[in-house]
């Protein structure tokens, strides 16, 4: 029987082995044989130089400009520092002009001038109104005009959200021994005295 050498290391077959001696080896022929494969089917583009070292290589893509790992990421930092300097290009200030002033004529047409004012009850700034009439000044009074629609008036069915909803907790004060409802919340809750 003729004896037969593994493909990969040379060594003579044991047992019922025909090409490879062990796993190694076969892993060793399938990784060389993928690289060779690799190389008959890979595109050859033309051989051009590195944008950071200069140096001479075969790229993988057309679009590849760095020989290698560490130049492609000094060529992406360079691609981002010149975008940032781009962004932050601001135009040049002009020098700080003054402006003329504008006035403003404003149409007091509508309103009246009135040497007396009403006030509410909550109004801080009574006193000082009051005090600048006395000197015989006068105001500017706005224009009388219709009060805006509450949501009481002109419901369909004539009931108001509150009559229909509840002011939510309400007290309804009795005299003779202090009984406070609930109105708003469903159920009565009375509380005693």
């Amino acid at each position: 029987m003729k004896r037969k050498n593994c493909v990969v290391c040379d060594n003579e077959l044991t047992g019922y082995k025909k090409r490879f001696c062990g796993d190694t080896c076969y892993e060793q022929h399938k990784r060389d044989s993928a690289k060779r494969r690799y190389e008959m089917n890979k595109v050859k583009y033309p051989e051009v130089e590195c944008s950071v070292c200069n140096m001479r290589f075969f790229p993988m893509r057309l679009n590849v400009t760095a020989c290698s790992r560490s130049c492609s990421k000094i060529q992406c930092a360079r691609r981002q520092k010149a975008k940032k300097a781009k962004w932050r290009k601001f135009k040049p200030a002009a020098p700080f002009k003054v402006k003329q002033l504008q006035v403003i004529k404003q149409d007091h047409s509508k309103f009246e001038r009135v040497d007396t004012a009403q006030f509410n009850s909550s109004d801080v700034t009574k006193d000082a109104v009051m005090e600048y009439l006395e000197k015989g000044n006068t105001i500017l009074k706005f224009p009388d005009s219709p009060r805006p629609k509450i949501p009481s008036v002109n419901i369909v069915n004539g009931h108001s959200i509150e009559a229909v909803m509840g002011f939510g907790l309400e007290f309804e004060f009795d005299p003779n021994n202090y009984h406070y409802f609930n109105y708003g919340m469903g159920s009565n809750l009375k509380i005693l005295k």
